[in-house]
C-alpha cells in the first residue's frame, strides 16, 4: 500500500502558497509606533517600528493587530496605527523611480507632500516651527504611559475602546 506522502506534501504547500498570497500586508501610517508584548497600549515593546515600515497580519482582537516584521518578529500593534496595502496591478511594471515610498504615501493620505510644504512654508514665512520641532523631539517612558492609562481607566483598564 503506498503512502499518500506526495499528495499531504503537495497540499501543505498549496496551503502555505495561497496563505502568503492572501495574507494581508500592512503599512505602518504613522511617524512612529511600538510593535508590542500583548495587545496592551503599555505592554513591553519588542521592536519600534517607524512610518512606512511593512507587516504582515497574523489575526486580529478588539482593535489590535497581531503582526510578523519582514525579520520574523511577531507582536502586537494597534489597528489605528496601520492601513491594509492594497495592491496597484497597474504599478507592477513601473520602475522604482516612478512609485513613491511608503512614507511618501502615507503622508500624501494625510494631505503633506514636499511640495504643498514648501509651498505653505513660502506664504507664512512668519510662522516659525521650533515648537512643533521641540515637540516631536519629547520621549514619554513607557511607566509614564501607562500611569497614565491605569489612572485615566483609558483603553484596556477601564472604559473606552
Amino acid at each position: 500500500m503506498k503512502k499518500p506522502i506526495v499528495p499531504i506534501l503537495g497540499l501543505c504547500l498549496l496551503t502555505v502558497f495561497v496563505t502568503l498570497i492572501f495574507a494581508e500586508t500592512l503599512i505602518v501610517k504613522v511617524q512612529s509606533t511600538n510593535l508590542r508584548k500583548s495587545p496592551k497600549f503599555y505592554a513591553p515593546v519588542v521592536q519600534a517600528l517607524k512610518a512606512g515600515d511593512r507587516l504582515k497580519k497574523i489575526s486580529a482582537q478588539s482593535g489590535w493587530i497581531q503582526a510578523k516584521t519582514p525579520a520574523n518578529v511577531t507582536g502586537w500593534i494597534h489597528s489605528s496605527a496601520v492601513e491594509v496595502k492594497k495592491i496597484d496591478l497597474l504599478a507592477s511594471g513601473k520602475s522604482m523611480e516612478t512609485q513613491a515610498s511608503a512614507g511618501e504615501v502615507a503622508l500624501a493620505a494625510k494631505g503633506f507632500n514636499k511640495n504643498v510644504e514648501d509651498a505653505f512654508k513660502s506664504r507664512h514665512g512668519d510662522l516659525s516651527f521650533t515648537w512643533v520641532e521641540k515637540m516631536l523631539k519629547i520621549k514619554i517612558p513607557p511607566a509614564e504611559v501607562e500611569k497614565f492609562i491605569v489612572q485615566g481607566k483609558l483603553g484596556e483598564t477601564g472604559g473606552g475602546q
